[in-house]
């Protein structure tokens, strides 16, 4: 069977999220999966997978926001950032944080933030992830990015023995929830590290509606494909929609630009053809030009009732 579309996973702690796609990819008997979005291994919770076509739709999920529920925990440091790291530094005494002071600190940070990504993370350099340099004791000079912080609150805070804080987040992609906890104890003149780390949402795939692997492989078992398989098109959910007739669909899927009294100049579209998403497209001048192909004519054709044209 040839699979196409999302799955709404979620990610158990102790496994990367690369050793969820391989066992994704044996469940389904495919090596076209992909992640938007990796979840460090001691992290849970929500890792939206694309299967097929859709895994050229996977740069629209990964640039959607995300919200997390996590834990810090202030007075200590682990060379990781979290609980899965060895501590390099802790304070004598625990460290004495008020609720009023830990609140300001928070809203500090809500807006544009310059984030310098952990050393233990994926993001590679010269064709190597950070943390293999890491491993090996290499240190590598990584550029800060600019994130941003919707939204950061205070869950619950308990200020002995060690303080810990459970928080709410959400921010754009490229966040790093372990760095914002370092800033987080920076601010508050002392360190903390991240020990608890709960995704909930990304875009429109959220914790509550999200399979397990086990949930995933008995579905996938049983056939029930409409039980697991999100179509393509949510990755484009809030996009503005585009739909062609089927002469200008098939003209579209040939990669042909089409001359459209529609869009705005530079604007990206959804293109359907009925419920049948044919790609995206982009309006220059006027016309409408195939930006991304994802689907064939002879599906289109398969799913017509009327002559072919």
């Amino acid at each position: 069977m040839t699979w196409h579309g999302f799955i709404n996973l979620l990610k158990p702690p102790g496994l990367s999220s690369h050793a969820v796609v391989n066992r994704v990819r044996r469940i389904l008997g495919t090596r076209a999966v992909g992640h938007a979005g990796t979840l460090d291994p001691a992290a849970s919770g929500v890792l939206p997978l694309a299967v097929g076509k859709a895994t050229r739709l996977l740069e629209y999920v990964v640039a959607q926001e995300k919200i997390y529920v996590g834990e810090a925990t202030f007075g200590v440091a682990t060379d990781t950032l979290d609980q899965a790291g060895q501590i390099v530094w802790q304070a004598d005494v625990p460290p004495q944080i008020t609720a009023a002071a830990l609140e300001s600190v928070l809203q500090s940070m809500v807006g544009p933030l310059e984030q310098t990504p952990p050393a233990y993370s994926a993001i590679k350099h010269r064709g190597r992830p950070l943390y293999e340099y890491a491993r090996a004791g290499e240190t590598v000079a990584v550029r800060s990015r600019k994130v941003f912080i919707y939204s950061l609150t205070q869950r619950d805070f308990k200020p002995e023995p060690w303080p810990q804080l459970l928080f709410w987040v959400r921010c754009s992609k490229g966040t790093y929830v372990r760095s914002l906890v370092q800033e987080m104890g920076q601010r508050l003149g002392t360190q903390a590290t991240l020990t608890f780390l709960l995704r909930e949402q990304v875009g429109d795939f959220s914790v509550q509606s999200a399979l397990t692997l086990e949930e995933l492989g008995q579905l996938a078992a049983e056939g029930n494909v409409a039980d697991f398989l999100l179509p393509p098109a949510i990755a484009l959910r809030e996009w503005p929609h585009l739909s062609l007739d089927l002469v200008l669909a098939r003209r579209f899927l040939q990669g042909q630009r089409i001359r459209l009294n529609a869009g705005r100049e530079g604007q990206e579209v959804a293109v359907f053809w009925g419920q049948h998403l044919l790609g995206i497209g982009r309006f220059d001048q006027g016309i409408l030009a195939p930006r991304k192909v994802l689907a064939k004519w002879e599906e289109l054709r398969q799913n017509d009732n009327h002559q072919s044209v």
